[in-house]
């Protein structure tokens, strides 16, 4: 399946407010279906400098690869968080995995 890239700050927001999301230690994953396959990489400057915001979307868009065949159809957003750029690789492979998961067995009721 392929995922263009979320650029629009209203689709992010939305999928923040609607979305159905997971947490772990390294990042946030959150996931709204929709019609639209679109995926948004983000690393905000609590994760460290330049240099260390794009290794962490590196990694991020390493993970979503790696993952990307198993995943439904949707919107995407993934926020990294201060200890990805430090933690192994190996673990946030199985801990990405666990919330792809996670958020696809996730049920909210609708408000």
């Amino acid at each position: 399946m392929i995922f263009a890239s979320m650029k629009n700050s209203q689709a992010f927001n939305a999928l923040f407010k609607q979305g159905k999301s997971f947490h772990t230690d390294a990042f946030v994953c959150f996931f709204q279906s929709e019609e639209a396959n679109e995926v948004g990489f983000i690393a905000s400057k609590k994760v460290g400098n330049a240099v260390r915001r794009n290794f962490a979307r590196r990694r991020l868009r390493e993970l979503f690869r790696a993952e990307q065949n198993n995943l439904m159809g949707g919107r995407y957003a993934i926020v990294a968080k201060k200890p990805i750029v430090t933690k192994e690789f190996s673990l946030l492979k199985e801990q990405f995995s666990r919330a792809i998961k996670q958020v696809f067995k996730e049920k909210r009721p609708k408000v």
